[in-house]
């Protein structure tokens, strides 16, 4: 790798990947902390590899959506170690999946102007013509297909068909998937700052669009840095974990607990210093519980100090006396590690979620979580009940 290709590829990895000089010339130190997947540069490229099992790294990408079966792209990845080609066709399959039952279409207001009426008569733009009869202002609502849960999935599928790596058969197979959104527009920073509302009218996309979301959260073409044939896909498994592990949570709890994710408090009285919980847990529109997910792999069942400062924030901010880390683990065994802090009586303890496995095993890990949690609600509820007594 030139100097030239590692200033492409460094300002595709815009701070999320460090490129460092190596002790002798052509050689680079690169570290990439939680991001997995590739950056491509004119005759260089970087392969990110996860600590987790394939098949995991797929099922964790797919969280609250419906799990397919494993597929050939898996093989491929482990094969060419290459993110791009194996996504683009699990992206895919869970597309092809979403839209055989059909493309989703709602009602969205328009307004327009012509001779005739559809709809509506708009009255306050028809005031502004003066009191001439033609043209007419009106609105009425239109039953079409151009709305933003299209306009994401058509957004990820054009993203990737022109990232490089992509397979032939994958990128037939996006080209006719894209076909089928004739009419959808393209895809705005409003469409992915909204979240999308799942009814039973297009919930057969779920998948396919958490998976979209991904492709444009983590993936820029190099139009930003000016250089032809350079692009980058990155996945943050800081934010998929954490997504995962609040997605199975909610429904491994439901009826039980209430699962908030990302839930905004204050730290202090005045309001100043804003704090963010990954998992609030509430009963009865009460917070019982709080805790933090951590993509970071651990090897004695104890976290980093800033972990447990934050969680240790939370469970002050919250009024509670525990809070739970909950960590990625990737080999070993290990049990969960408590701390109490000092002149406070509070808890913080730790709970590794093992990813070395299969997905079935991680799902049996996220029950095993679950019921860990409702646990310790309950240890606490007596002890409170104790203290009141």
């Amino acid at each position: 790798m030139n100097a030239e290709q590692e200033r492409t590829l460094r300002l595709l990895a815009r701070g999320r990947v460090t490129i460092l000089p190596g002790a002798c010339t052509s050689r680079w130190l690169v570290k990439a902390s939680s991001y997995v997947g590739s950056l491509v540069a004119p005759g260089a490229k970087i392969l990110i590899v996860p600590k987790v099992p394939t098949a995991n790294l797929f099922h964790l990408l797919e969280a609250g959506g419906r799990a397919l079966e494993v597929g050939p792209e898996t093989f491929e990845y482990e094969r060419t170690q290459d993110l791009v080609p194996a996504f683009a066709t699990f992206f895919a399959r869970h597309l092809e999946v979403g839209l055989g039952q059909g493309v989703p279409r709602d009602y969205r207001e328009c307004e327009e102007r012509g001779v005739g009426v559809r709809g509506r008569i708009n009255l306050p733009a028809q005031r502004s013509l003066a009191g001439l009869p033609l043209p007419v202002e009106y609105r009425f609502d239109d039953y079409t297909a151009d709305i933003a849960i299209n306009r994401i999935l058509r957004g990820a599928t054009t993203r990737l068909l022109r990232l490089p790596g992509v397979t032939v058969d994958t990128m037939r197979r996006l080209r006719q998937l894209d076909r089928r959104f004739e009419g959808v527009g393209a895809v705005t920073p409003m469409d992915l700052r909204s979240e999308t509302v799942f009814t039973r009218l297009n919930a057969h996309c779920r998948s396919a669009e958490r998976l979209a979301r991904v492709v444009l959260s983590s993936s820029s073409l190099i139009d930003a840095v000016g250089v032809t044939g350079a692009a980058e896909f990155l996945v943050d498994m800081n934010k998929v974990f954490e997504e995962f592990v609040e997605t199975r949570l909610r429904r491994s709890l439901r009826g039980r607990l209430r699962v908030l994710g990302q839930q905004g408090e204050w730290l202090d009285i005045a309001s100043q210093i804003r704090i963010l919980p990954d998992l609030v847990f509430e009963s009865l529109d009460r917070v019982v519980y709080v805790a933090d997910s951590k993509y970071k792999v651990t090897s004695d069942g104890l976290g980093r100090q800033a972990d447990y400062y934050q969680l240790l924030a939370y469970t002050s901010a919250l009024g509670l006396p525990e809070g739970l880390l909950v960590y990625c683990w990737s080999e070993g065994t290990s049990l969960p590690r408590n701390v109490e802090v000092r002149n406070l009586a509070t808890q913080l303890r730790t709970w590794p979620l093992r990813l070395d496995r299969t997905p079935r095993h991680l799902e049996n890990e996220i029950e095993g979580l679950a019921e860990f949690i409702l646990s310790r609600v309950a240890a606490l509820r007596r002890l409170s009940a104790l203290n009141v007594a």
